[in-house]
């Protein structure tokens, strides 16, 4: 069966799942510009990416393995450049980030990153999800829900890649799009989901440690075997942030930073008053 099926967009749900670059093209094929797509990798583009945001950070998601590549735009947008896990100092490791002290960062990342790139090109609206800021996404979605009947949002679990360059489908992003749609659907009961993103919702409310999962699918036994516990640890914590990360310009903007710097200036302003 070819691609080109009306039914791989999974609609008329508006509230759809699909895995990886292909899976975001079938799901964005028409009117992506109604679309708010969530991009979800876990361990880690979606937590780094999440957690540079928290600290204020502008993220600059770089799409190709081509390392003078990303360091040539780190130095054209005047940005600190996140090197691989393994090396010390800022890296893609979330746990590296913590105590960032950088206007702007450039992270590589082929998959995450192209997705992104691509889909945004449609005109779609992309924010980075995980578990960190479940909370927090489906209630951006469930408002772009709200704010017209032929909005949509798309669910992009990004997966991993076999060394034939392939999709490996990731436990871990299944789960964060699982509990991004629970909390949405909990948000907007009457709103029409398709049957991909009700399997993720189950999964989601059927696995009863978060930690012990994460940790033990592949990618978590990767990370725990090469000494990033903390890269683990730091993505599941379910939502311990009210950032999104919003995609504007070519960069990811905390989004959760800008409201509540914007309440803090208007509850200064009500005190003075």
């Amino acid at each position: 069966m070819a691609n080109t099926s009306p039914a791989f967009d999974q609609r008329p749900a508006r509230v759809r799942t699909d895995w990886g670059i292909s899976g975001a093209l079938a799901l964005t094929s028409t009117d992506a510009r109604s679309s708010l797509v969530i991009v979800v990798d876990v361990l880690s583009f979606s937590t780094t990416v999440t957690v540079a945001c928290e600290q204020g950070a502008g993220v600059y998601p770089f799409p190709y393995h081509d390392p003078a590549g990303a360091a040539r735009l780190a130095r054209t947008m005047r940005a600190a450049l996140a090197g691989p896990r393994w090396e010390d100092g800022i890296s893609i490791s979330p746990a590296s980030l913590q105590d960032l002290d950088a206007e702007r960062l450039v992270i590589p990342s082929p998959s995450a990153a192209q997705i992104c790139h691509t889909i945004a090109n449609r005109g779609a609206l992309i924010v980075a999800g995980s578990l960190r800021n479940a909370k927090a996404v489906a209630g951006l979605a469930a408002a772009h829900l709200d704010a017209s009947e032929r909005h949509d949002v798309v669910l992009v679990p990004v997966g991993e890649r076999w060394p034939d360059d392939t999709l490996r489908p990731a436990l871990e992003d299944y789960l964060a799009v699982g509990s991004i749609a629970a909390r949405l659907t909990a948000m907007l009961p009457t709103v029409s989901i398709s049957p991909e993103t009700e399997a993720t919702v189950t999964l989601w409310k059927g696995t009863k440690d978060i930690v012990d999962s994460v940790g033990g699918t592949a990618s978590g036994r990767e990370l725990l075997d090469s000494g990033f516990a903390d890269d683990v640890m730091i993505a599941t914590d379910v939502d311990a942030t009210d950032v999104v990360p919003v995609l504007m310009d070519g960069a990811f903007v905390p989004l959760g930073h800008r409201v509540a710097a914007a309440r803090g200036r208007r509850n200064v302003g009500a005190g003075a008053r």
